[in-house]
């Protein structure tokens, strides 16, 4: 028999309360030629007990001893996969039926795609929808808001085999924010895009990892970003400025001149490096340009409180990026928010 064209990896670790839920959302795939690589991660619940309930030949269960992580458990999977293709799930999602088929498709006649994601939809315990999460599509502006944080669902994706092995797959040391991390290592060899569909359901959960990990996640975050960020430009980024950025990016207001000025150099060398070293079409063009002035009208805003001649500047710092009108829509309400001031 030959080998599976896709392994589905999923850990899983005293998961079963929404174990056999994420499970029959991938055996009920439309797409049929994939195995269902599942590591048992030292559970002390159920979880194994339901795994050894399923009589599904493509269903191989890895059972970890003891519990080791989630990423060493994901490494382990990766060196036992036999598929081309690696499709991620976590236990307590949903895959819709047409999920694979769709990435397989997408995949097969687009070979400088390494990895390719799907917009969700975020369901909480009970399974009532939360809300979407509808990030960019395309390459080229995922190249640029890798920047500034993740822009792909980690148990939506689909990832070549040979690309993840050339990289070393997961960052080992990474507890949290693993997958950023592997996106930012696979955006130096190829590419990365997200199909505009929802083909996941998310599992938001009060006692998730990141909001019992958050100051582990964000640490994890910085250090990818300032490896982005350093790589881009060809030198090596201060790491505070990378930090003051990500405050920028996560509360869009900074509350020293210092941090701001910097902040908003770094934008600027940012937007004109990857432009330069970029092939964008017109509309990704547009679209970096628009974000690059939107964070630096964000920095204007908070200059301005502080110093209305730095915000000022900030402000025309902007306007020097792209005088286009789109552009200038963008801009002009920060101008008229800083004159209001005066």
């Amino acid at each position: 028999m030959n080998d599976p064209l896709v392994t589905v990896l999923m850990s899983v670790y005293n998961g079963e309360k929404y174990l056999s839920e994420a499970i029959e959302s991938i055996l009920n795939q439309t797409y049929k030629n994939f195995e269902f690589l599942i590591i048992n991660d030292g559970s002390t619940d159920k979880t194994m007990e339901i795994l050894q309930s399923y009589h599904d030949s493509r269903i191989k269960i890895i059972d970890n001893k003891n519990n080791i992580g989630l990423t060493k458990s994901l490494n382990k999977g990766l060196s036992m996969a036999k598929g081309e293709y690696i499709a991620r799930m976590d236990a307590d999602d949903i895959s819709l039926p047409e999920r694979l088929e769709r990435q397989v498709q997408y995949m097969d006649v687009h070979p400088d795609i390494g990895v390719f994601g799907t917009w969700i939809k975020y369901i909480d315990e009970n399974g009532t929808p939360q809300g979407d999460w509808r990030m960019i599509t395309s390459p080229g502006l995922i190249g640029w808001h890798l920047f500034f944080g993740t822009c792909l669902a980690h148990p939506s994706v689909i990832m070549r085999r040979d690309v993840v092995e050339q990289v070393g797959f997961y960052c080992s040391e990474a507890l949290c924010a693993q997958d950023y991390d592997l996106w930012i290592r696979i955006s130096a060899i190829t590419k990365l895009a997200n199909i505009p569909e929802i083909l996941l359901q998310r599992r938001v959960v009060e006692d998730g990892i990141c909001s019992r990990h958050f100051q582990t996640q964000e640490q994890n975050v910085i250090n990818a970003m300032h490896l982005i960020i350093s790589q881009c430009l060809g030198f090596e980024v201060d790491v505070e400025v990378v930090i003051s950025l990500r405050q920028l990016v996560l509360s869009s207001s900074l509350d020293s001149l210092i941090q701001i000025e910097r902040v908003a150099d770094l934008i600027q060398k940012l937007y004109r490096t990857y432009l330069r070293a970029n092939c964008l079409n017109r509309i990704e063009v547009k679209e970096v340009t628009y974000d690059a002035g939107r964070k630096l009208c964000a920095l204007t805003l908070s200059a301005s409180k502080i110093s209305l001649w730095k915000g000022l500047v900030i402000f025309f710092q902007a306007l020097r990026l792209n005088p286009q009108v789109i552009f200038l829509r963008i801009i002009t309400k920060s101008l008229g928010i800083l004159l209001g001031r005066s």
